[in-house]
């Protein structure tokens, strides 16, 4: 379906980020806690909104700041908020990939995706919250069977 990626082949195939809604109970109660704390509740009650606040914003930038990209030869993940890590998988390495999804996600349209390989310092890899999981699954799938094509590896079971 896909050709063999050549050495210098790195085309980016999808780019995609995990949904805000993973974040969705931690915004809820921030939704509730907030506004209880403006009411005019006594000054150490009202200090509370900024107490869930807080942690709800590093939990957004923390999904906000991640990526997850595939190119021709890799499945690469971005992420981190002050300090970037960039992990990369060879696609060879891929052994499997699998698809969930929780009935939250589920009822917006989203999944996860798993992928399990060889390579030692990213064995595993979740993809979280993201939209048409198994067109995504699928696509990885060609990918990883190509890129074994051009590098001449079997997988014995």
């Amino acid at each position: 379906m896909f050709p063999a990626p050549t050495a210098s082949d790195n085309t980016v195939i999808w780019t995609a980020r995990p949904s805000q809604w993973l974040n969705a109970p931690t915004f809820f109660v921030v939704a509730l806690a907030v506004p209880l704390s403006i009411i005019g509740l006594p000054w150490p009650f009202s200090m509370v909104g900024l107490v869930f606040v807080l942690p709800a914003l590093w939990s957004y930038l923390v999904v906000r700041c991640t990526r997850y990209t595939l190119t021709a030869r890799h499945l690469r993940i971005e992420f981190g908020v002050l300090t970037r890590h960039t992990e990369e998988v060879e696609l060879y390495r891929i052994e499997d990939t699998g698809l969930a999804s929780p009935f939250f996600l589920r009822l917006v349209g989203l999944g996860n995706l798993y992928v399990l390989g060889s390579d030692r310092s990213t064995p595993r890899i979740l993809l979280q919250a993201v939209p048409n999981t198994e067109g995504k699954r699928q696509q990885l799938r060609d990918q990883v069977e190509a890129a074994r094509r051009a590098k001449g590896v079997r997988v014995i079971e």
